[in-house]
């Protein structure tokens, strides 16, 4: 009997493209895409990418996290992606799909430096990923112990240890806008208080 799950208990979901087969050759990769186009990089390696790369495509993750807040009175709620700018794919990587994937549009390429192949990343870090995305609960106000301005390192997640610039805070939802600098080009991301540290 097949088993049903639902995301009744959760204010945190993930949009997702699931294939099920055995993953074992698979490693997770994240994608950089450009700000506001994940969703169209998400379709084309669902899509197009895994037309051509057939068994070679795996799931397809945009984490994103449902934000409830009071405005005037009202209760309002809209999904915010944890990670803009970046698609989380599982590859059975090879030279030709690494091409074709950088030569998308909307794509800058693998972080962080889009040079030579790219890095997996460890099962320790994609668990905590979907660990984030499978973690209910409601924002919790927590004192911040670093100011806009100030450099902060990355201690945890698919971006740890990159160092960045911290460009807001938001105490009420616990997320930092950390500005890191790659090919010369910023790239914001942003990122829970607790996977950040000053440096």
């Amino acid at each position: 009997m097949a088993e049903e799950k639902t995301s009744e208990q959760g204010t945190v979901e993930e949009e997702t493209s699931v294939k099920e087969e055995d993953n074992s050759r698979f490693s997770w990769y994240v994608v950089n895409s450009f700000s506001g186009y994940e969703n169209r990089v998400m379709k084309f390696l669902e899509g197009q990418l895994r037309r051509k790369y057939s068994d070679m495509v795996g799931e397809v993750l945009i984490p994103t996290q449902e934000i409830t807040a009071n405005v005037r009175g009202r209760k309002t709620s809209r999904k915010k992606k944890l990670y803009p700018g970046y698609v989380f794919v599982q590859l059975d990587l090879n030279p030709e799909m690494i091409m074709d994937i950088r030569s998308m549009s909307n794509v800058s390429g693998f972080p962080p430096m889009n040079q030579g192949d790219p890095e997996p990343l460890t099962d320790a870090e994609i668990s905590r990923l979907k660990g984030q995305v499978d973690i209910s609960g409601k924002a919790k106000i927590v004192r911040v112990p670093y100011s806009v301005g100030q450099t902060v390192r990355v201690i945890e997640g698919p971006f740890n240890n990159f160092t960045g610039v911290v460009e807001s805070i938001n105490p009420e939802r616990g997320r930092v806008r950390v500005i890191f600098t790659i090919f010369g080009r910023k790239a914001p991301v942003e990122i829970d208080f607790s996977q950040v540290r000053l440096v």
